[in-house]
């Protein structure tokens, strides 16, 4: 089980390699004089040299906006984000808790930040719900006090492994990942022995850094052997230049990507006769263009067409979770958000599948609330879902000593 809990942690933190100021964000109307603004604390890593995710806080905006414009608020009273951005290091991020926390939140919403270890203890110390919807680092996975609407990158690949394993009948499988030097090792012995206790004979992880001038070599080496399946495991941007990599060198294996890199931006590029050959794993319904009901239509509604990702969609998933637990009945305050979250059973995720919070969906990430994921294609100008269905690789923990 160590081994398990290592594998995914760490293929969490492979996806994300890729001055701090706050803003009080009162999308919406702001009730009426005198009202007092329920406030979410907003976290999240913009225009840092590390990586920039603003469209996170788009999400965000736009599920407060919905709720203030359309779902009456929260009791009357207005929702309104407390924003705070991150270059990446644990002081900024530090820093950041302890100047959201100072609003007073009900909870901290984080959208994707590289120095979150150091945020999250902070947040939780206090008592205050620390949520997000695109879990990144170890500690938004296990921390108690910690609540991940989807397991991120840990459920995206354990869901892949099932679907290749159980599904296709997977015997070869080769991974090309993000080079983390000193954590490599302990994810390929623990990927290894997931695979091969289920009879996968060919396991081969190939190790490349995100910003090598060229993919080409790690590239040809992951796929030599004509495997069955090539997971890739890598932040977005690389993911564009693997794709078109893959795609000059001909290389017809079917691949998968994580869900960071289920975007335009990433497929853009890529010609229909690669997209053939690539899958994407996402916690969320593919709605960047259509389908997803009134929750869909609102998230294209309010957020500009270059800034749909799995990011935005993560944060205006995670919001309007909050929201609806508050407007079914949890008070607005942290203790008794903590206790609804916590109550959780099967309670409708808004663009995503059931979540339970009771620390049990996803052995020792006791974070993580959900770890369905859908499996997409890019098909004739936008992301599809093959199974139409939910996979889940949880179960994949019981092979594990």
């Amino acid at each position: 089980m160590r081994r398990f809990g290592t594998f995914v942690a760490v293929a969490a933190l492979l996806v994300t390699s890729a001055c701090s100021g706050s803003s009080d964000d009162g999308a919406g109307p702001s009730g009426t004089p005198g009202t007092r603004a329920v406030v979410l604390g907003f976290v999240n890593m913009e225009g840092a040299a590390a990586g920039s995710f603003a469209e996170a806080g788009a999400g965000a905006r736009a599920a407060v906006e919905l709720v203030n414009e359309e779902l009456g608020g929260i009791d009357g009273r207005p929702l309104q984000l407390a924003s705070c951005t991150t270059n990446g290091t644990p002081e900024s991020s530090r820093g950041c808790a302890e100047e959201v926390l100072a609003k007073r939140p009900v909870a901290v919403v984080s959208g994707i930040d590289l120095g979150a270890d150091a945020s999250v203890p902070v947040v939780t110390k206090a008592g205050v719900p620390y949520v997000t919807g695109s879990p990144t680092l170890a500690g938004e996975l296990t921390t108690k006090g910690a609540y991940a609407f989807t397991g991120g990158t840990a459920a995206d690949l354990l869901a892949i492994g099932d679907h290749l394993i159980e599904v296709k009948r997977a015997k070869s499988i080769h991974v090309l990942h993000e080079d983390l030097p000193g954590l490599l090792n302990a994810a390929i012995g623990a990927a290894g022995d997931i695979f091969r206790a289920k009879d996968v004979r060919d396991v081969k992880l190939v190790a490349e850094k995100a910003d090598t001038a060229d993919f080409a070599p790690a590239l040809t080496q992951a796929a030599a052997g004509d495997p069955d399946a090539l997971i890739v495991v890598f932040p977005a941007q690389a993911c564009a230049r693997i794709l078109r990599s893959a795609q000059a060198l001909g290389i017809t294996t079917p691949t998968y990507y994580v869900g960071a890199c289920a975007s335009e931006g990433v497929v853009r590029s890529a010609s229909d006769d690669a997209l053939r050959n690539a899958f994407f794993a996402s916690g969320y319904l593919p709605v960047f263009a259509a389908g997803g009901g009134a929750d869909g239509a609102a998230f294209r509604d309010r957020v500009e067409r270059a800034q749909r990702s799995p990011v935005s969609l993560a944060s205006f998933s995670a919001v309007l979770n909050l929201a609806r637990l508050m407007q079914e009945g949890a008070a607005p305050e942290p203790a008794a958000l903590r206790a609804a979250l916590e109550g959780t059973r099967e309670e409708p995720g808004a663009l995503a599948h059931p979540y339970t919070c009771d620390g049990r969906q996803l052995a020792l990430l006791r974070a993580v609330c959900n770890s369905n994921v859908r499996l997409l294609q890019h098909r004739d100008g936008a992301f599809v879902d093959v199974l139409g269905t939910w996979v889940s690789g949880a179960r994949l923990n019981e092979l594990i000593d």
